[in-house]
């Protein structure tokens, strides 16, 4: 490591890069569990985990991710990354710095996933256990705005972080880099291009069960975070909430005017599971998709004579 920048700087300029330049959440911790730097700030108090204690009113906790900062950490030999699943499912990576041989830090970077969030629920029982639907709907919106990847693509995130904790000529470069590519927008990619580019296409596709802001920010080229911020801001709504607020507009719509069975309405409208798609109806509606058809049905006016 050159002496003109020293290992916990490098370390800091790494975790501005993680978090703003490849848009992940990142935690310094230093030595005895010591935290840092969180990006953004109160990053572990937000997490899935302390997320899930508000829905089920059950301590969640997260010593697994001081646990294996310390194991990696004695390891002064190996000097590698570690890539791990959470007890609940969400993939983070680990990169250890050593300076003259003795462990400085280590930057957690994460969560990841590696499933889609409706999977996750499942897989955790919310979408059967008659959760509050905002908060349901609020978790939801948290897990589909994390990073997305395979475990091969996670592994090159690790590599590369990896690569710039140990060489400051190559942190030096990606900030140069990141200052480059925001002063040399394209001409006419204006803000308000982007967030009719972004309602358009949400508007178009709202019914593929797939949408998620990855997707959108995909299609628009620009971080998910900032699709994010496009409804926050904007439209006044949680992504999630803008989106399923078109699928029960149309699922309404379907109720009252086809004789679809409520199983086929909701996965043509987008929800890929029957409960939460009656739960986020009456959330919405007052009342549950069944009742709902059968207010339309007693106020349809009766046919015949008079």
């Amino acid at each position: 490591m050159p002496s003109s920048l020293s290992m916990v700087e490098s370390l800091y300029a790494c975790a501005y890069l993680v978090s703003n330049v490849l848009g992940y959440d990142c935690v310094l911790v230093g030595p005895e569990s010591q935290i840092s730097l969180e990006l953004p700030p109160n990053h572990l108090g937000k997490c899935f985990c302390k997320r899930m204690e508000d829905i089920t009113g059950k301590t969640n906790s997260i010593d697994h991710f001081f646990t294996r900062c310390e194991d990696i950490s004695k390891d002064v030999n190996k000097e590698t990354f570690a890539v791990y699943n959470c007890p609940h499912g969400l993939t983070n990576i680990i990169v250890p710095a050593y300076e003259n041989g003795t462990y400085v830090a280590a930057l957690q970077i994460g969560p990841i996933m590696t499933a889609e969030s409706d999977e996750l629920l499942l897989r955790h029982g919310f979408l059967s256990q008659g959760a509050d639907a905002q908060k349901l709907d609020e978790l939801k919106e948290y897990l589909d705005n994390l990073p997305k990847g395979n475990i091969s693509s996670i592994m090159t995130i690790a590599k590369v972080i990896n690569a710039l904790v140990t060489d400051e000529n190559l942190v030096f470069k990606s900030l140069s880099m990141d200052a480059d590519i925001a002063s040399n927008r394209f001409e006419g990619d204006t803000d308000d291009d982007i967030v009719c580019s972004v309602q358009e296409f949400v508007v178009n596709n709202f019914t593929d069960n797939e949408m998620s802001l990855d997707m959108v920010a995909k299609h628009v080229y620009v971080h998910p975070s900032y699709v994010s911020r496009i409804f926050s801001n904007q439209f006044n709504t949680p992504f999630r909430s803008y989106v399923n607020g078109l699928r029960i507009n149309l699922a309404a719509k379907m109720l009252a005017d086809t004789d679809k069975s409520i199983g086929d309405i909701c996965h043509e409208v987008g929800f890929s599971d029957h409960s939460y798609f009656n739960k986020i109806f009456k959330q919405q509606r007052g009342v549950t998709p069944s009742e709902y058809r059968a207010q339309i049905s007693e106020d349809e006016p009766a046919l015949g004579p008079a």
